[in-house]
């Protein structure tokens, strides 16, 4: 039994050529909720190794210095090399810390991780409760095996446990703790999910959890029955941040914020009353075909300055396949009404599903060149192990298990199965979107313009490399 548990949380670098460096939510996330259920029986570090320029040394040092019980990475799917430089210097300095993983990668690809690094256990899916029960555990002595929401190893085979159920309440959930951060570290000129600021003041924010629609690409670490917080709790910490730590920028990170419109609604009236000069961004993206002009009106009352749509395709037979199916005429409609109102809009799309013909590739490309989108950012399709898509996937082309498809550089998943170079058209669809005509719009519209201009020769440099 232990009095007390140490725990250092870890966000990992990757070196690729898309690398945001937002506030990591879901990290603040587990330390407030650790800090109110177990009050002074934890102790919690936090090293953000992707705001860090001596990476190793620091990571060297605060092993050694902080001595851990528990060291919690949180990982993306194209983290996983982190891995095999971090797990070996846990267990050089502190050899009896137990390694916890967590995150999108963890949920997805627990079986691989247990099989190919000394970690102990595997978070799946929400991790404020089963973090919670861990320590519990290592508290009182009890076996973590038995524990819903993990995975491990178990000799040679790995055993997966049922889900912890989900927190059905998100009001019950403290608001992040920022406290664990030194939050001026995260602002200024870097890349960041939006892409465009009005204020270098910002933070992601989340409202509710999950997401109803099933796309065939989305993972499912917070399941699919769509949990909300008020909109009076989540006003509140805005007004929190806005007043405790002076920010002044909010980039809203639901995976579909506007489906519940009342609700919607009474957030952006909220905001309104409250007298907040705020500025509000949607980098994840909105359902585009459920807005219509009142609502795009009052969020620009509120404080939107730009909204970010999810169009994946510009084949109504691709929207189908991917089980999005989205009404493409409703979404390039209110494009050109929130064009009209002054707000900047940017769309994501994605190129070469499987099965996805070349000319519905092109059809997608003029979808986006059409528009009256601001900004278009065209993603080639990696299929990521424990989604339908990658099922699919394997059906057009077996070896993907064996090829794996994560790093920025390799070939695609659509190339290997087709021979078609859609990287190419990835680099062909930015050079025809991105007219001269289009860049000058950019620039007037876009309110920080010395960060656009960054961005801007960034974004150039990255599409070369393409």
């Amino acid at each position: 039994m232990k009095d007390k548990i140490k725990i250092l949380f870890i966000k990992p670098y990757a070196d690729t050529i898309i690398y945001t460096k937002d506030i990591p939510l879901g990290i603040l996330y587990l330390s407030s909720y650790l800090k109110i259920h177990q009050k002074d029986k934890v102790k919690i570090r936090f090293l953000n190794l992707q705001i860090e320029k001596s990476r190793s040394e620091l990571l060297d040092l605060e092993l050694s210095s902080f001595k851990p019980d528990i060291v919690g990475i949180s990982l993306l799917a194209f983290e996983e090399s982190f891995l095999s430089e971090c797990v070996p210097l846990i267990k050089k300095y502190t050899p009896g810390a137990k390694i916890i993983i967590g995150g999108p990668y963890a949920t997805t690809n627990y079986e691989d991780a247990l099989k190919s690094y000394p970690i102990d256990y595997v978070v799946i899916g929400e991790g404020e409760r089963v973090l919670h029960n861990i320590v519990k555990c290592c508290l009182s002595g009890d076996d973590i095996r038995e524990l819903k929401g993990v995975a491990y190893r178990d000799g040679e085979s790995v055993q997966v446990n049922e889900r912890e159920p989900y927190i059905e309440d998100l009001d019950s959930i403290p608001f992040p703790d920022h406290d664990l951060i030194t939050i001026d570290n995260y602002w200024g000129y870097h890349l960041q999910m939006n892409l465009i600021l009005a204020d270098k003041r910002y933070v992601p924010i989340i409202s509710s959890r999950a997401c109803p629609y099933g796309c065939v690409y989305c993972h499912n670490i917070f399941g699919k029955k769509l949990r909300k917080r008020s909109p009076e709790n989540f006003v509140d910490e805005i007004s929190m941040l806005y007043h405790e730590y002076g920010a002044r920028e909010f980039h809203i990170v639901d995976d579909i914020f506007n489906i519940d419109r009342e609700r919607m609604h009474r957030i952006l009236n909220l905001i309104i009353e409250s007298n907040m000069k705020i500025k509000i961004a949607f980098p994840n993206a909105m359902r585009g075909d459920l807005l219509n002009e009142e609502d795009i009106r009052l969020l620009k009352r509120a404080g939107a300055y730009m909204i970010t749509l999810a169009v994946e395709t510009g084949s109504e037979r691709m929207q189908k396949v991917i089980k999005k199916n989205l009404d493409i005429k409703k979404v390039l409609e209110n494009i050109s009404i929130a064009s009209r109102l002054g707000l900047l809009t940017k769309a994501y799309f994605m190129l070469g599903f499987p099965g996805e013909t070349v000319e519905e590739l092109e059809k997608t490309v003029s979808v986006a060149v059409r528009s009256d989108l601001d900004m278009a950012a065209f993603f080639v399709v990696t299929p990521f192990k424990g989604t339908e898509l990658y099922r699919m996937a394997e059906q057009v082309y077996p070896n993907i298990g064996k090829d794996g498809f994560g790093s920025y550089y390799e070939k695609s998943f659509y190339e290997s199965a087709t021979g078609y170079n859609i990287r190419k058209l990835q680099k062909r669809a930015y050079m025809k979107f991105y007219s001269a005509r289009r860049l000058v719009t950019l620039f007037l519209k876009s309110p920080l313009k010395s960060y656009f201009l960054f961005r801007f020769a960034a974004a150039v440099r990255n599409t070369l490399r393409i």
